[in-house]
């Protein structure tokens, strides 16, 4: 896979170490007259008043705060709007969704993740935002197009990004400090990670990691030059079954040495709050989290932690929309939707409001009107992304329509290797069978 450079980031994230200019003020006015909106919307919206709905997927108390908070802030803004926010975790906020979709019942405003809005999509649910992009509803003014670029398909663009993260794997430096492990570099391999584990255990008598889950699985075929699926998303994505095989391998040689928790403690975790890394019984954090999670880590931990690439190299990474907000096609109240999207995208106080939580804003006026305020683990959050991005190839394809499907086959088979029910090498036959005839038939 050829190494592709993503430069409207680094000139986004640049710009929060050289700006120094200050944030803007919010004021209760609508965004034709308000300060507060860094690209300076100018389209008229009704006054007349609208009930907008939106759902979100929430992990943690903190996302409701966070999402809450802008909700808020919003209807000050808008007193004519007011948003009903309903918020569901995990894979049951998708299964809400599909039930919605089936009933035409879906909300104003949805939060799309990278690996659905194909899906979406194709189902033809989702309302084209280009007329609200350019009568500037949605101010995109000054952005480089590659931050939407994945929420856009056959020229028309389905989803607003609302902030970049990348897959990381949290570390204790005060663990791996007691232990004598040297902190991941850039050049950090799978053979030091095992070797790591290892000493953990050895030195602290604690665990030294999670197993590991779809998202490393993706990383590791990265890592080989393949991906997951195919460019036609009819087939997987490689042909050597070896890759499976040893990605499995490794695990059960980890699981056998006591290197990594039980698989059994691993399924009873219900929240992000509540993994082994966030309870201190683990020093490395792999656990499928995301930069963005940083925050929930320290509050638990009340310390400050690492932020590491996986293992291998450094091209298997990949910089990812946090998520999208689309309009639903049925929306009664699409403009208001739009306007609504604008705000969460581009508002500053909605930016300070939500501190980079859903990831790290694009927006450079948005990034020049909240830069003061980052905090030292944010900057930090900054240096990273800017690090994987130099080692980082391009992020690959959304999931196609059965990746939901093909995830849960992957999990099932997962399980059943690392319970050692099967070999990993029927379970990459296995894999490869059912996944390739959902991918076919979906196709």
């Amino acid at each position: 896979m050829a190494k592709a450079k993503i430069t409207g980031l680094t000139v986004a994230l640049s710009t929060v170490i050289a700006l120094t200019g200050c944030s803007s003020g919010t004021s209760s006015a609508p965004v034709e007259t308000s300060a507060a909106t860094a690209a300076g919307t100018t389209a008229p919206v009704s006054k007349e008043p609208v009930t907008l709905r939106m759902t979100y997927w929430a992990g943690s108390q903190l996302t409701v705060d966070r999402n809450n908070a802008v909700v808020q802030l919003f209807q000050k803004a808008y007193p004519n709007i007011k948003v009903e926010a309903e918020y569901y975790a995990g894979d049951a906020y998708w299964d809400k969704m599909s039930v919605l979709a089936a009933s035409s019942n879906l909300p104003d405003v949805i939060r799309m993740d990278y690996s659905k809005i194909t899906n979406f999509v194709g189902k033809n649910l989702l309302l084209p935002l280009d007329d609200y992009m350019k009568d500037k509803t949605i101010n995109l003014e000054g952005v480089n197009p590659i931050h939407n670029a994945g929420g856009r398909f056959n020229d028309k663009q389905y989803g607003i990004n609302i902030g970049n993260n990348a897959l990381v794997m949290f570390y204790n430096p005060e663990l791996l400090e007691k232990a004598g492990v040297k902190a991941p570099a850039d050049n950090y391999t799978w053979e030091q990670y095992e070797k790591d584990l290892r000493t953990i255990k050895d030195k602290l008598g604690i665990f030294g990691d999670t197993h590991l889950a779809q998202s490393h699985f993706s990383v590791w075929l990265r890592q080989h030059d393949k991906s997951l699926f195919n460019k036609g998303q009819d087939a997987l994505g490689y042909e050597d079954d070896q890759l499976f095989v040893d990605f499995f391998k490794q695990q059960l040689r980890w699981q056998k040495d006591g290197l990594v928790t039980p698989l059994g403690t691993e399924l009873e975790v219900k929240s992000l709050e509540d993994g082994p890394f966030t309870k201190g019984q683990t020093a490395f954090g792999g656990f499928s989290y995301w930069s963005n999670h940083v925050d929930i880590m320290e509050k638990q931990l009340k310390k400050n932690v690492g932020l590491a690439m996986y293992p291998g190299d450094g091209k298997g990474m990949y910089i990812k929309p946090s998520f999208f907000h689309s309009i639903a096609k049925s929306s009664k109240h699409p403009k208001e939707a739009a306007l609504f999207i604008d705000f969460y995208t581009n508002n500053i106080e909605a930016a300070k409001s939500l501190n980079a939580y859903f990831g790290m804003p694009y927006n450079p006026k948005v990034i020049q009107g909240i830069q003061d305020t980052f905090t030292e683990t944010q900057k930090r959050v900054v240096a990273y992304l800017t690090n994987v991005e130099k080692y980082a190839s391009a992020i690959d394809a959304p999931e196609p329509a059965a990746g939901a499907e093909v995830a849960k086959v992957y999990k099932n088979i997962s399980d059943e290797v690392l319970f050692e029910k099967i070999t990993p090498e029927d379970g990459a036959k296995r894999f490869r069978k059912e996944a390739s005839a959902i991918l076919a038939k979906a196709k």
